[in-house]
């Protein structure tokens, strides 16, 4: 009679148990490079290019982007490989998707090493760095003042 009084209890924290395991494990948790990320000013007042970055913990992406001829914005979901982040694009009506961007991590934050060099031309998109650490510098900068 004990068993079977507890055999629904087991079955439900097993499940429990179970799929949390699974969640762990997934492959689409994005929480090692949330944020945002932007180019030095200084970088973009000598090359006219900057680029900001956001990468939301649900996977969605935004990227705006000036490669010195105007502002764009595209909307889209990312993906870590481990190594990289890939964000694809949103198809815009009447337009196809912009192809993806890859960016790599480097100095406190992120690099793009494949992007639409259509929109981009001879220019390559600036390094980004980690808001939190921006601000960080700044704060710094301030306090000296």
């Amino acid at each position: 009679m004990r068993v079977t009084q507890w055999f629904p209890v087991r079955i439900l924290v097993w499940g429990l148990l179970y799929s949390g395991a699974a969640l762990a494990g997934n492959t689409t948790a994005h929480s090692r490079f949330v944020g945002t990320y932007l180019s030095d000013a200084r970088d973009a007042a000598k090359a006219g290019a900057s680029m900001e970055l956001s990468l939301g913990p649900d996977g969605t992406a935004t990227v705006t982007e000036d490669p010195g001829n105007g502002t764009t914005t595209l909307f889209g979901h990312w993906i870590d490989s481990g190594t990289q982040v890939k964000v694809t694009f949103d198809a815009v009506e009447g337009k196809p998707a912009e192809p993806p961007m890859i960016f790599q991590p480097g100095h406190e934050g992120l690099q793009a090493v494949s992007w639409n060099h259509t929109t981009w031309g001879k220019t390559n998109p600036p390094p980004m760095k980690n808001k939190a650490k921006v601000k960080q510098r700044l704060s710094h900068s301030n306090a000296s003042d």
